[in-house]
Parts: structure tokens; sequence; C-alpha cells
């Protein structure tokens, strides 16, 4: 009995360390948690939350990310621009398949008076990967401090 309590427990374990917190989310609430994770800084999390390799496409100019040791978001930078945090105003979910979704994200971001600085729409290709949702393409029109693609 004691061994079988024992496989169980080292399963559970073993389980619990391959989880992600994106596990069982749609596409729409990856977004809310890819914002929230994003104001907390929870750099670990946020370089989970992106496939890798991923693509950004800022301002027409196209960047790929295949070293996940580099920082998917530059904090120091966005920072500087006055951001303190960001709250989204609208997700839509534009199209979803069983292991692709293209994603509407409005958001605002706001500096440490509450005073929206910048307002945004930007699209999200996910591919889910391994039974979770990740980011695998960012399309932006404008230049967006904090996010490498520059």
């Amino acid at each position: 009995m004691k061994k079988y309590i024992l496989g169980l427990v080292s399963c559970l374990v073993f389980s619990a360390a391959l989880a992600h917190p994106q596990d069982g989310m749609t596409p729409e609430g990856l977004m809310h948690y890819y914002v929230k994770i994003f104001n907390e800084e929870n750099l670990p999390a946020l370089q989970d939350i992106f496939h890798s390799p991923h693509v950004r496409l800022i301002s027409g100019k196209l960047v790929k990310f295949e070293d996940k040791s580099i920082p998917v978001i530059d904090f120091d930078e966005l920072k500087q621009s006055g951001w303190k945090y960001s709250k989204i105003n609208q997700v839509k979910v534009l199209a979803e398949g069983s292991n692709a979704a293209l994603v509407e994200l409005n958001f605002s971001r706001f500096d440490a008076n509450g005073k929206e600085f910048l307002k945004q729409t930007t699209f999200y290709n996910l591919t889910r990967n391994n039974g979770y949702w990740q980011i695998m393409s960012i399309q932006s029109m404008g230049q967006l401090a904090g996010v490498k693609g520059k």
C-alpha cells in the first residue's frame, strides 16, 4: 500500500511540474491571463505564454524570436515610456480552430496617475501547443515601447 501511495504522489507531483497555468483556457481567457501576468511583470510566465519560435510584425517590421533566453518584454524600456499598467478594452476571437486562433485585442496603457496614454489594437495568432494556447505571432500597426520588434 505504501508503494502505491508513494507512486500516486510521485505521479501527481510530476504532473503538477508539467502543468501550465494556461491549461484549459480559451483564446479569450489566454488574453486576459496574458495582460494579468504582463501587469505583474511576471517574466517567467510571459516566456511560457509565447511559443518558440514566434514572430512579431511591429509597424511593418518582422522580427523572429527563437532564443527563449531573451526576455520577451523589456520592462525597463516600457517603464521609461511612463507605463504603470495595461487594461483590456475589448477582446474579439476572430477565428478559432482546434489548434489555431486569431484574436484581436484592444487595450490601453496607463501611467502611475491612472492617465491613459496609449490605446492600441493588436492581433495575436495563437497555437495550441501540447494542449494549451500560446502566442505564435503578434501584429501591431504602431510601435509599442517595451515590445521587442524595433
